[in-house]
């Protein structure tokens, strides 16, 4: 018997090393302080990175319809998945809508004003609608 709580006691000491060399306290506690989307603009970030916050706050219903498209500057993986809607994907074929993440305003005037039109625009984020 006091062979097995010794052992008991080292698999929790051990288990409790682990814990806080990864910092699992501390995660545990963030991911119970911030919701979902806080989170997620955290990870993903406003006009940097994959600019989700950008994206999420300038989405409407309209634009879920349609076929938008994200690009971003950088080797991001796209964060369209977050935005995806089942019921409406293929059967709009025009990418009316045009995310621009970490772009800069000159390369936009240069190369996307003469199909787009300007909806928004924050830092290096644009949101860019197709000239009818």
């Amino acid at each position: 018997m006091r062979k097995l709580i010794k052992t008991n006691f080292y698999y929790l000491l051990i288990l409790f090393v682990l814990a806080i060399n990864f910092n699992i306290f501390e995660k545990v506690y963030l991911i119970y302080l911030n919701d979902y989307n806080k989170r997620l603009e955290t990870a993903y970030g406003d006009c940097n990175n994959e600019g989700y916050k950008f994206v999420k706050t300038n989405i409407s219903d309209e634009i879920l319809k349609s076929n938008f498209f994200i690009k971003n500057k950088y080797d991001y993986p796209s964060i369209k998945g977050f935005f995806y809607n089942f019921n409406t994907y293929g059967k709009n074929k025009n990418q009316n809508y045009l995310f621009l993440i970490n772009y800069k305003e000159d390369f936009i005037k240069k190369n996307y004003f003469t199909d787009y039109k300007l909806l928004k625009k924050k830092g290096d984020c644009f949101l860019l609608k197709k000239n009818d």
